[in-house]
Order: structure tokens, then C-alpha cells, then sequence
């Protein structure tokens, strides 16, 4: 009897730290601060066959300034901006928040892409870099309309490309909980 009952305990156990794990795991995207993409052609709409790859993580340090790091590797062109914007894998959407590039009205110097083919950019989203697109419900400089939408995994960071691939060479969904470390090939 003393046999069973250590077992029937150690299995509930087993299964509230499995479920346990699993909420955890579910709030984040839901509730979290951190979110992350790998960054591919395949992800892009329609998809590129490129060499091209990178990861993009993101993290929420207040309600009006998010910290950020892009990074591309063996990129077939060179890269002129890149951004964050609302929509479904394989869904192209409008353009929500700038990352980089000279076309962003007023986007400071530290924010210019390295023109590639690898290039790394670190900064923050301030109010200023978030754009909308109000046409899809995020009015310009609104954190709460964004960070709902990318806690809704309906948000994808992307990479343009000059001559390559102006539309977009590399893309990746944005998932809550980071981690999802370097792009692939």
C-alpha cells in the first residue's frame, strides 16, 4: 500500500510540474517581455531564395522605450531598413515600428543599417518609431496597440535589401519568450 501511494504521489507531482512548465511556457508570449524571430527568405511574402539569415530579439524594459537587437548574415544585397510590422506568417501587413534604415522620418544615426552582407543593430523603439499602421488599429507611437498585437504572435520583423529584394529579403515571425536564437540557412 505504502508502494502505491508513493507512487500515485510521485506522479502528481510529475504532472503538475509538467503542467506547470506549460503555463509558464504560455503566459510568456501571452504576458511576457521578451520576443524573438530567425529570420529567413522562406518567411517572407512571397518567399526568397537567398543565402541570407539572421535572428531579431526584443525586449520591453518600460511602457515607452523597448530595447532591441537585429542581427543578418550573408545577405545577397545590400541592406537599406528594416522593421516590424503587423501581421499573420505569410501575410504581408503594414509597417508598425522602424528598426533601421534612412528612409524612417526622424530616426537617429545609430539607427542606420549596416549595409551588409552581415551586420548587427542594437537600439530602442521609442514612440517615435512606431508609425501604426492605423488603417490595421495601431495608431502612431501607441506601445499598448503594438505590444498587443506581437503578444498575439501577429507581428514579423523583416530585412530590405536595395537591389536584391526591396519587398523584403529576409523575415521571421516574432514569438514571446526570445531564445529563439541565430537565424538559419
Amino acid at each position: 500500500m505504502r508502494k502505491v501511494l508513493l507512487l500515485a504521489l510521485a506522479a502528481i507531482v510529475g504532472v503538475l510540474a509538467v503542467s506547470t512548465v506549460a503555463l509558464a511556457g504560455h503566459g510568456h508570449g501571452k504576458n511576457g517581455k521578451s520576443f524573438s524571430a530567425r529570420l529567413n527568405g522562406w518567411e517572407e511574402d512571397p518567399s526568397q531564395v537567398t543565402t541570407g539569415h539572421g535572428s531579431f530579439q526584443l525586449e520591453i524594459t518600460s511602457a515607452t522605450s523597448w530595447k532591441f537587437t537585429l542581427r543578418y548574415e550573408d545577405m545577397e544585397g545590400p541592406v537599406f531598413m528594416s522593421h516590424i510590422h503587423i501581421g499573420s506568417r505569410h501575410e504581408s501587413g503594414g509597417i508598425s515600428a522602424w528598426l533601421c534604415g534612412a528612409s524612417a522620418v526622424g530616426t537617429p544615426q545609430e539607427k542606420v543599417c549596416p549595409p551588409g552582407p552581415d551586420g548587427e543593430v542594437n537600439g530602442t523603439i521609442e514612440a517615435a518609431d512606431i508609425t501604426g499602421p492605423a488603417g490595421q488599429g495601431v495608431e502612431p507611437g501607441n506601445f499598448a496597440d503594438l505590444l498587443r498585437a506581437l503578444r498575439n504572435g501577429e507581428t514579423y520583423t523583416n530585412v530590405h535589401t536595395t537591389n536584391r529584394a526591396p519587398g523584403g529579403e529576409i523575415r521571421g515571425q516574432n514569438r514571446g519568450g526570445g531564445g529563439h536564437g541565430k537565424g538559419h540557412k
